[in-house]
């Protein structure tokens, strides 16, 4: 390993008594080791980088032969290097592109407890810029965070952590309790789509809209309601739907000029007579041909395809029939939008005309039903109760019979615990 690190050279030294001039190297102070002898003439030594300058002054005048067979070590390495401009430039810039794409992300994995989408989860951190290929220091843990967490209400938390090139995303659920319904009969209605509101039906819950409000998709109609007596909000609804076609129909129409193409088929080997086809438009027709004689066929197919020139001509449609399909069209797709529960009212047909373009657009009123419902867990509920119950001012507080409700009715529940509170505070006071 030493002699690796301070270089050295394997030499021969061929000639009569080759022992003497080993002898006269040991005199002058000329280190050799690992001395072998090829021949009786010959032998082979290796011999310090740094003895080499000596060692050639011993051996002027001598009439010995001397060839360096090999030249091993560091120094040498490095020397090579270093002729070799091109190689540890290379290496240089082969190392900075090294480290500079590690500093960005190459892959990005999710884990998510059962009940959440992986590929929604994945496709808005995409959208909010987490992906493959993104600086790993501009990432903003929080942010990203925060806005999972607000687009997705299951989500109780979001752990972003990075290793390496790789970006490891663990989402955390909400508790159970926290979520679950069954102890709870309350829920709030909201729209589940936009419309204007006609009449509400009130059986449960309190009314937060008139008649003749427009309301949109989620917006919250009746709070409290019970699960048990759901209320009915019907509201005007629109559904549109078009559809486009072109009244001008492109057809290729044959000019007279054909040209053809032979291809000779013989077991699986095809053998083509090519020709130069210069039709800019064409349209193409094959026929193959076998020859056969009695009950036996020959293994050779002809084949001619015919090269037809044509060119597009446009023929105009008739637009009463283009309209018709359209209609049609439009027709099925409305059927399968529109709810078989909402009554139709009323229906608008339009139609443009735009260059060669006809559009084809239907509008449809409705009437229908679009109360929601939007479950709420007990913590919720419990907040809303909480809510309903504090006296305002200026304002007397509603007197209520418990024994009246449901038994499952999760205000007696909590009604019952505030008086169990009261009652405890009345014993301590006595």
């Amino acid at each position: 390993m030493i002699s690796y690190i301070r270089g050295y050279y394997v030499i021969t030294v061929e000639g009569v008594a080759v022992e003497k001039f080993l002898n006269h190297l040991m005199r002058n102070g000329i280190k050799v080791y690992n001395v072998k002898r090829i021949s009786n003439t010959k032998i082979e030594f290796n011999l310090d980088r740094e003895d080499i300058k000596s060692f050639k002054n011993v051996y002027r005048g001598s009439n010995f032969q001397v060839k360096i067979k090999q030249s091993t070590g560091l120094p040498f390495v490095l020397r090579r290097i270093y002729k070799n401009k091109g190689m540890w430039i290379c290496g240089f810039i082969s190392l900075f592109l090294l480290l500079m794409t590690s500093q960005f992300v190459t892959d990005i994995y999710i884990q998510v407890p059962e009940g959440i989408k992986k590929e929604e989860i994945r496709k808005e951190l995409y959208q909010i810029g987490l992906k493959p290929g993104v600086y790993k220091k501009s990432i903003d843990r929080k942010e990203i965070r925060d806005h999972i967490m607000l687009k997705f209400d299951e989500v109780a938390y979001l752990s972003i952590n990075v290793k390496g090139t790789n970006i490891f995303v663990t989402v955390t659920k909400k508790a159970e309790t926290l979520e679950s319904v069954e102890e709870s009969n309350y829920c709030n209605i909201i729209a589940k789509k936009d419309g204007i509101i006609e009449s509400v039906i009130e059986r449960s819950g309190n009314s937060v809209i008139q008649k003749g409000d427009i309301v949109r998709k989620g917006d919250v109609l009746i709070k409290g309601s019970n699960n048990k007596s759901i209320p009915e909000v019907w509201a005007t609804t629109f559904y549109e739907a078009s559809n486009s076609a072109s009244y001008e129909e492109v057809v290729k129409e044959k000019t007279g000029n054909t040209k053809n193409v032979y291809t000779l088929s013989f077991y699986d080997n095809d053998y083509a007579i090519r020709r130069n086809i210069k039709y800019k438009d064409y349209i193409i027709e094959n026929k193959e041909y076998k020859l056969s004689l009695g009950n036996y066929t020959f293994p050779l197919t002809i084949k001619v395809s015919t090269f037809y020139e044509t060119e597009d001509k446009k023929v105009e449609k008739d637009k009463e029939q283009v309209m018709a399909e359209l209609k049609e069209k439009t027709l099925k797709e409305l059927d399968y939008t529109i709810p078989a529960s909402a009554r139709i009212v009323d229906s608008k047909h339009n139609y443009k005309v735009n260059n060669n373009m006809l559009e084809y657009t239907i509008t449809v009123q409705t009437s229908e039903n679009i109360a929601d419902v939007y479950s709420l867990s007990k913590a919720e509920a419990e907040n809303m109760i909480r809510e309903q119950n504090t006296q305002k001012e200026g304002e007397e507080a509603v007197p209520s019979n418990p024994e009246k409700r449901p038994i499952n009715d999760i205000r007696n529940e909590f009604e019952g615990t505030n008086n169990e509170e009261e009652d405890n505070k009345d014993k301590n006071e006595n």
